[in-house]
Protein backbone atom coordinates (compact mmCIF):
# COMPACT_ATOMS: atom_id res chain seq x y z
CA UNK A 1 0.00 0.00 0.00
CA UNK A 2 3.04 2.26 0.12
CA UNK A 3 2.83 3.02 3.86
CA UNK A 4 6.32 1.59 4.45
CA UNK A 5 9.14 1.91 1.93
CA UNK A 6 11.61 -0.54 3.46
CA UNK A 7 11.62 -2.90 6.43
CA UNK A 8 13.26 -5.79 8.28
CA UNK A 9 11.52 -8.89 9.65
CA UNK A 10 11.67 -12.69 10.01
CA UNK A 11 10.19 -15.54 7.93
CA UNK A 12 8.84 -17.24 11.06
CA UNK A 13 6.80 -14.15 11.99
CA UNK A 14 4.51 -15.13 9.10
CA UNK A 15 4.04 -18.80 9.98
CA UNK A 16 0.26 -18.54 9.78
CA UNK A 17 0.34 -16.92 6.33
CA UNK A 18 3.56 -18.06 4.64
CA UNK A 19 4.08 -21.67 5.68
CA UNK A 20 7.65 -21.75 4.40
CA UNK A 21 8.57 -19.48 7.33
CA UNK A 22 8.13 -22.28 9.88
CA UNK A 23 11.56 -23.54 8.84
CA UNK A 24 13.36 -20.62 10.46
CA UNK A 25 12.30 -21.90 13.91
CA UNK A 26 13.27 -25.56 13.41
CA UNK A 27 15.43 -26.53 16.43
CA UNK A 28 18.92 -28.06 16.27
CA UNK A 29 18.73 -28.42 12.49
CA UNK A 30 22.19 -26.91 11.85
CA UNK A 31 25.38 -27.47 13.81
CA UNK A 32 27.27 -24.43 12.57
CA UNK A 33 26.61 -21.01 11.13
CA UNK A 34 28.50 -22.06 7.98
CA UNK A 35 25.95 -24.80 7.37
CA UNK A 36 23.00 -22.46 7.74
CA UNK A 37 24.55 -19.75 5.56
CA UNK A 38 25.14 -22.34 2.84
CA UNK A 39 21.54 -23.54 3.08
CA UNK A 40 20.18 -20.02 2.68
CA UNK A 41 22.53 -18.81 -0.05
CA UNK A 42 23.70 -21.90 -1.94
CA UNK A 43 21.05 -24.60 -1.45
CA UNK A 44 18.26 -22.23 -2.41
CA UNK A 45 16.22 -21.84 0.78
CA UNK A 46 16.58 -18.06 0.62
CA UNK A 47 15.15 -18.12 -2.91
CA UNK A 48 12.24 -20.30 -1.75
CA UNK A 49 11.48 -17.91 1.10
CA UNK A 50 11.71 -14.98 -1.31
CA UNK A 51 9.27 -16.43 -3.82
CA UNK A 52 6.70 -17.24 -1.14
CA UNK A 53 7.00 -13.88 0.62
CA UNK A 54 6.89 -11.80 -2.56
CA UNK A 55 3.90 -13.74 -3.89
CA UNK A 56 2.00 -13.23 -0.64
CA UNK A 57 2.85 -9.62 0.21
CA UNK A 58 3.86 -8.06 -3.10
CA UNK A 59 7.03 -6.42 -1.83
CA UNK A 60 10.56 -7.09 -3.08
CA UNK A 61 12.89 -9.09 -0.84
CA UNK A 62 16.38 -7.56 -0.83
CA UNK A 63 18.07 -10.44 0.94
CA UNK A 64 18.67 -12.40 4.13
CA UNK A 65 21.24 -12.05 6.89
CA UNK A 66 22.31 -14.06 9.95
CA UNK A 67 21.85 -12.39 13.29
CA UNK A 68 20.76 -13.68 16.71
CA UNK A 69 20.88 -17.11 18.33
CA UNK A 70 17.85 -18.80 19.82
CA UNK A 71 17.90 -20.16 23.38
CA UNK A 72 15.55 -20.93 26.26
CA UNK A 73 15.44 -19.48 29.76
CA UNK A 74 13.43 -20.99 32.61
CA UNK A 75 12.34 -20.07 36.10
CA UNK A 76 13.45 -23.47 37.43
CA UNK A 77 16.43 -25.77 36.77
CA UNK A 78 16.21 -27.66 33.48
CA UNK A 79 18.85 -30.34 33.02
CA UNK A 80 16.96 -32.67 30.70
CA UNK A 81 13.83 -32.88 28.60
CA UNK A 82 12.13 -34.64 31.50
CA UNK A 83 12.49 -31.48 33.57
CA UNK A 84 10.32 -29.59 31.05
CA UNK A 85 7.27 -31.76 31.75
CA UNK A 86 4.31 -29.55 32.59
CA UNK A 87 6.17 -26.32 31.80
CA UNK A 88 4.45 -23.52 29.91
CA UNK A 89 6.90 -22.00 27.44
CA UNK A 90 6.74 -18.93 25.24
CA UNK A 91 7.91 -20.43 21.95
CA UNK A 92 6.90 -20.86 18.31
CA UNK A 93 6.27 -24.01 16.31
CA UNK A 94 7.79 -26.38 15.39
CA UNK A 95 9.80 -26.25 18.63
CA UNK A 96 6.59 -25.92 20.62
CA UNK A 97 5.10 -29.10 19.14
CA UNK A 98 8.37 -31.01 19.45
CA UNK A 99 8.76 -30.15 23.15
CA UNK A 100 5.15 -31.12 23.73
CA UNK A 101 5.70 -34.52 22.12
CA UNK A 102 9.05 -35.22 23.78
CA UNK A 103 8.64 -33.57 27.16
CA UNK A 104 4.98 -32.82 27.76
CA UNK A 105 5.62 -29.08 27.78
CA UNK A 106 2.91 -26.72 26.56
CA UNK A 107 3.35 -23.43 24.75
CA UNK A 108 1.76 -20.05 24.38
CA UNK A 109 2.63 -16.81 22.64
CA UNK A 110 2.28 -13.49 24.45
CA UNK A 111 3.17 -10.00 23.35
CA UNK A 112 6.73 -8.99 24.24
CA UNK A 113 5.47 -6.52 26.82
CA UNK A 114 3.67 -9.33 28.70
CA UNK A 115 6.51 -11.84 28.99
CA UNK A 116 8.40 -10.41 31.97
CA UNK A 117 5.29 -10.26 34.16
CA UNK A 118 4.19 -13.70 33.00
CA UNK A 119 7.54 -15.16 34.08
CA UNK A 120 7.51 -13.27 37.37
CA UNK A 121 3.99 -14.44 38.27
CA UNK A 122 4.36 -18.05 37.15
CA UNK A 123 2.11 -17.81 34.11
CA UNK A 124 5.18 -18.77 32.08
CA UNK A 125 7.89 -21.21 33.15
CA UNK A 126 10.14 -20.61 30.16
CA UNK A 127 10.75 -18.32 27.23
CA UNK A 128 12.65 -18.08 23.98
CA UNK A 129 13.23 -14.52 22.80
CA UNK A 130 16.39 -14.76 20.76
CA UNK A 131 19.58 -15.46 22.67
CA UNK A 132 21.15 -14.15 25.86
CA UNK A 133 21.68 -10.66 24.45
CA UNK A 134 18.06 -10.09 23.49
CA UNK A 135 16.65 -11.73 26.62
CA UNK A 136 18.93 -9.77 28.94
CA UNK A 137 17.85 -6.54 27.26
CA UNK A 138 14.27 -7.54 28.08
CA UNK A 139 15.30 -8.09 31.71
CA UNK A 140 14.29 -11.75 31.74
CA UNK A 141 17.38 -12.70 33.76
CA UNK A 142 15.79 -10.91 36.71
CA UNK A 143 12.95 -13.45 36.88
CA UNK A 144 14.21 -16.49 34.92
CA UNK A 145 17.45 -17.74 36.43
CA UNK A 146 18.24 -20.75 34.23
CA UNK A 147 19.71 -20.45 30.73
CA UNK A 148 19.70 -23.54 28.53
CA UNK A 149 22.59 -24.64 26.33
CA UNK A 150 23.30 -25.63 23.67
CA UNK A 151 21.39 -22.92 21.83
CA UNK A 152 18.67 -24.56 19.75
CA UNK A 153 19.13 -21.96 17.01
CA UNK A 154 22.58 -21.31 15.57
CA UNK A 155 21.15 -18.19 13.95
CA UNK A 156 17.86 -16.72 12.96
CA UNK A 157 17.85 -15.42 9.39
CA UNK A 158 15.76 -12.26 8.96
CA UNK A 159 15.39 -10.36 5.71
CA UNK A 160 15.05 -6.84 4.36
CA UNK A 161 12.21 -5.92 2.04
CA UNK A 162 11.38 -2.84 -0.02
CA UNK A 163 8.24 -1.56 -1.69
CA UNK A 164 8.26 -3.26 -5.10
CA UNK A 165 7.28 -0.14 -7.06
CA UNK A 166 10.00 1.88 -5.37
CA UNK A 167 12.55 -0.84 -6.08
CA UNK A 168 11.56 -0.97 -9.74
CA UNK A 169 12.04 2.79 -10.03
CA UNK A 170 15.67 2.54 -8.91
CA UNK A 171 18.44 2.23 -11.51
CA UNK A 172 20.19 -1.13 -11.67
CA UNK A 173 23.31 0.12 -9.89
CA UNK A 174 21.32 1.28 -6.84
CA UNK A 175 19.37 -1.98 -6.79
CA UNK A 176 22.69 -3.83 -6.71
CA UNK A 177 24.01 -1.60 -3.92
CA UNK A 178 20.96 -2.34 -1.77
CA UNK A 179 21.22 -6.08 -2.42
CA UNK A 180 24.92 -6.27 -1.59
CA UNK A 181 24.53 -3.96 1.42
CA UNK A 182 22.13 -6.45 2.99
CA UNK A 183 24.64 -9.26 2.56
CA UNK A 184 27.48 -7.14 3.92
CA UNK A 185 25.34 -6.09 6.86
CA UNK A 186 24.99 -9.76 7.77
CA UNK A 187 28.68 -9.85 8.70
CA UNK A 188 28.24 -6.84 10.95
CA UNK A 189 25.03 -8.15 12.52
CA UNK A 190 26.50 -11.54 13.36
CA UNK A 191 29.59 -9.92 14.87
CA UNK A 192 27.33 -7.57 16.83
CA UNK A 193 25.32 -10.48 18.23
CA UNK A 194 28.36 -12.70 18.85
CA UNK A 195 29.95 -10.00 20.97
CA UNK A 196 26.67 -9.22 22.69
CA UNK A 197 25.83 -12.87 23.38
CA UNK A 198 29.10 -13.51 25.19
CA UNK A 199 28.86 -10.29 27.20
CA UNK A 200 25.21 -10.84 28.12
CA UNK A 201 25.67 -14.43 29.23
CA UNK A 202 28.61 -13.46 31.43
CA UNK A 203 26.67 -10.54 32.92
CA UNK A 204 23.64 -12.69 33.69
CA UNK A 205 25.78 -15.20 35.56
CA UNK A 206 28.00 -12.73 37.41
CA UNK A 207 25.46 -10.05 38.29
CA UNK A 208 22.11 -11.83 38.39
CA UNK A 209 23.05 -15.33 39.53
CA UNK A 210 21.82 -17.05 36.39
CA UNK A 211 22.80 -20.71 36.11
CA UNK A 212 23.68 -22.22 32.74
CA UNK A 213 22.06 -25.64 32.37
CA UNK A 214 23.07 -27.99 29.58
CA UNK A 215 20.82 -30.51 27.89
CA UNK A 216 22.51 -33.90 27.54
CA UNK A 217 23.63 -34.96 24.07
CA UNK A 218 20.94 -37.63 23.87
CA UNK A 219 18.21 -35.03 24.43
CA UNK A 220 19.63 -32.74 21.75
CA UNK A 221 19.75 -35.71 19.38
CA UNK A 222 16.15 -36.60 20.24
CA UNK A 223 15.02 -33.07 19.37
CA UNK A 224 17.04 -33.16 16.13
CA UNK A 225 15.42 -36.46 15.11
CA UNK A 226 11.95 -35.03 15.78
CA UNK A 227 12.90 -31.98 13.71
CA UNK A 228 13.85 -34.28 10.83
CA UNK A 229 10.52 -36.09 11.09
CA UNK A 230 8.69 -32.78 11.09
CA UNK A 231 10.74 -31.52 8.14
CA UNK A 232 9.96 -34.55 6.00
CA UNK A 233 6.36 -34.90 7.16
CA UNK A 234 4.25 -32.01 8.41
CA UNK A 235 6.42 -29.23 7.00
CA UNK A 236 6.92 -30.72 3.55
CA UNK A 237 3.16 -31.26 3.24
CA UNK A 238 2.27 -27.61 3.90
CA UNK A 239 2.98 -26.28 0.40
CA UNK A 240 5.04 -26.95 -2.73
CA UNK A 241 7.53 -24.37 -1.47
CA UNK A 242 7.82 -26.18 1.85
CA UNK A 243 8.50 -29.42 -0.01
CA UNK A 244 11.25 -27.71 -2.00
CA UNK A 245 12.76 -26.22 1.16
CA UNK A 246 12.62 -29.58 2.94
CA UNK A 247 14.38 -31.25 0.01
CA UNK A 248 17.07 -28.55 0.01
CA UNK A 249 17.66 -29.00 3.74
CA UNK A 250 17.85 -32.78 3.45
CA UNK A 251 20.33 -32.48 0.57
CA UNK A 252 22.44 -30.12 2.67
CA UNK A 253 22.35 -32.43 5.69
CA UNK A 254 23.54 -35.33 3.54
CA UNK A 255 26.39 -33.18 2.21
CA UNK A 256 27.38 -31.87 5.63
Amino acid sequence: AGTIDIGHTHPDYYEGVVAEGFLESAPYLWRTLDEEIAVIYEYGVGDIYTEALEETFGYHVLGFEPDDWGALMFTKPINSLKDMKGCVIQILDPTASILYDLAGASSTYLGPEEIYTALATGVLDGVEYGGAKAMSEMGFHEVAKYFIEPHHQISYFPFYFINADLHNELPANLQAILREAVRANGIYMRAFYAHGEAKALAMMQEEAGVTVCRLPDEDVEAIFQETLKWLQGDYAAMSPGCQQAANACLEALRDF
